[in-house]
């Protein structure tokens, strides 16, 4: 089996003497002084404030735990559990629960940021469980259908399309994101049964004809569906809210729903929406949605809870028109032990690992240096962590 986007990324000097120094789960601070960042010893020895933090937070992943938050940043920070490199695309995804047949276009650079962005897939899958459930509860027997949003490469969309509930599944014909690569991304995985339009949400002025024109489907969609972009709210990016237009754009998603008028919808975003004008844009948020006619779920929920080797938290709403009822959170199915409550514990860095080969493709080789997976061994699987 060939693996996509499993490059990893040159690194020299200080940067390998630090990577080669770190032990399991060890980070900048527990290496020798003078192997620290610059940066990291001024916040560390010199800074009188303390304010913001270092700005390299360099990890080698312990593989017996899930991995902290995967962004488009972690690739010079995130060391791989054994191997002495960064981690790669394809190892990333993996922590995002995304599968190995997704295969990233784009520069290194664009596919690292697509994986960053993504939701993981297991709580998606959770979240639509859940949707799902509360429609079969109220007479749906057949597929719905759903109208992605904001889809980037398709951590919602793989979700919505594993979710299932007696025999009841969505189908997602259409999806939008302004972004080319991650549309080439997504459309390269889903084929024919979605179509993949690069568009700019504002620039689209009537939601429901360009459902129509795009997936010949007459009626509205069961469900809309995305992720409006939360650099605006994170605490990884400037947090500027509202004076970034990226943080406008939680309405042009509510504006989509208002016009189509779907039974059901779920948005995503960063936890750190909550804190924006001490909790006022949240509580703005779900005014408008309950305005428009929907009774609406929200939290924080951890991916770790839902089966993602990931300790990535995202807000998240679930909308149900009044007229249906209302739709809960999912209830978890992980914990960090499997002596509590009797369900599974959290998924790990090494179960996410587990058969992908410890030697990367070097960033800038042929693509036909793609790695491949050993030959399986007779118990049909493939290296694990317990060989080496």
């Amino acid at each position: 089996m060939m693996f996509h986007n499993h490059i990893s990324r040159n690194s020299g000097g200080i940067v390998q003497e630090r990577i080669e120094s770190l032990k399991i789960g060890q980070k900048m601070q527990d290496l020798p002084e003078d192997l620290w960042h610059r940066s990291f010893k001024y916040y560390v020895k010199e800074d009188p404030d303390r304010k913001g933090g270092p700005n390299l937070r360099m990890i080698r992943l312990d593989p017996s735990k899930p991995s902290l938050t995967v962004t488009g940043f972690v690739f010079n920070k995130f060391v791989h559990p054994y191997a002495d490199r960064f981690i790669t695309v394809r190892e990333a995804a993996r922590l995002q629960g995304l599968p190995d047949e997704l295969e990233f276009k784009g520069s290194l650079t664009s596919t690292q940021q697509q994986v960053g962005n993504a939701v993981p897939v297991e709580l998606a899958t959770a979240v639509f469980g859940r949707l799902l459930e509360h429609a079969v509860s109220n007479g749906r027997g057949g597929p719905l259908s759903a109208f992605s949003l904001f889809s980037g490469a398709g951590g919602l969309d793989i979700g919505a399309g594993n979710a299932e509930n007696g025999g009841c599944r969505i189908g997602v014909p259409l999806a939008m994101d302004s972004w080319k690569d991650a549309c080439d991304t997504l459309s390269g995985y889903k084929g024919a049964s979605t179509a993949v339009r690069q568009q700019d949400i504002t620039e689209v002025g009537d939601p429901l004809g360009y459902w129509r024109e795009n997936t010949g489907i007459g009626a509205s969609p069961d469900i809309v569906f995305g992720g409006p972009p939360c650099q605006a709210f994170s605490q990884a990016g400037k947090q500027k809210a509202l004076c970034d237009p990226r943080g406008t754009l939680i309405f042009e998603f509510l504006r989509f729903v208002g016009d189509i008028r779907p039974d059901y919808f779920v948005m995503e975003n960063v936890p750190n929406i909550a804190s924006v004008d001490k909790g006022g844009l949240l509580r703005q948020v779900l005014e408008h949605m309950r305005g428009m006619g929907y009774n609406v779920s929200s939290g924080v929920l951890c991916a770790a809870d839902y089966g993602t080797p990931q300790m990535r938290k995202r807000m998240i709403f679930i909308g149900c028109d009044k007229r249906l009822g209302h739709v809960g959170l999912p209830p978890v199915t992980h914990c960090p032990s499997s002596n509590i409550l009797g369900l599974p514990a959290y998924r790990t860095v090494g179960d996410a690992f587990d058969g992908i080969p410890l030697e990367a493709r070097p960033a800038g080789a042929g693509r036909g240096a793609e790695p491949m997976l050993p030959e399986p061994r007779a118990s049909g699987t493939g290296v694990t962590f317990a060989d080496l």
